[in-house]
């Protein structure tokens, strides 16, 4: 047993610690206060577990290569918090940035969020990892400020870096 230790060590934890790192799982999320930029993104409406919205993703991306139309960073509104809501009941719009306002035929949507002061959650990981690295440090930051977690969210995941703001304008503690 104890000749096979260093072996396993090597050709098992090693590399499996390795990918693990490689995923961010030694990462932290940043956090800071901004202000957003403004986004232009075509997306289609969303209800049940959030998990499941890179599929929703997946089927505006068919429609959006149908209607010839470039995208950019996938987008998700967060609209409901899966902490007080059931999952059969969550709500989101699933899609991508685009660089204006562009024309859409059904059933995809064109929405647009005005730029608004908002606490930014970032982190550079794989999304298994990166949405509860985001949303801990957010919901850390709500908690020092004595607030609850404002909705809705904007998730950006480009490259994958996960940037998530959660709007802070016209938000009151409690």
């Amino acid at each position: 047993m104890k000749k096979q230790l260093p072996y396993f060590v090597l050709f098992f934890v090693l590399p499996v610690v390795a990918m693990l790192g490689w995923w961010g799982l030694f990462s932290s999320a940043s956090l800071e206060i901004g202000t957003s930029p403004a986004y232009d993104y075509v997306y289609l409406d969303a209800e049940g577990p959030y998990s499941k919205l890179s599929s929703k993703q997946n089927e505006v991306l068919f429609y959006m290569k149908q209607q010839n139309i470039a995208h950019g960073a996938a987008i998700s509104i967060v609209l409901t918090d899966p902490r007080t809501t059931s999952y059969k009941a969550l709500l989101a719009r699933a899609g991508f940035v685009v660089d204006h306002a562009v024309d859409v035929k059904e059933p995809l949507k064109l929405g647009h969020i005005s730029p608004q002061k908002v606490a930014i959650a970032q982190i550079k990981a794989h999304p298994l990892l990166a949405y509860g690295k985001t949303y801990s440090v957010l919901l850390d930051y709500c908690k020092k400020q004595n607030m609850k977690l404002q909705l809705p969210t904007v998730e950006i995941f480009d490259h994958s870096v996960l940037r998530v703001e959660m709007p802070l304008e016209g938000k009151a503690g409690a």
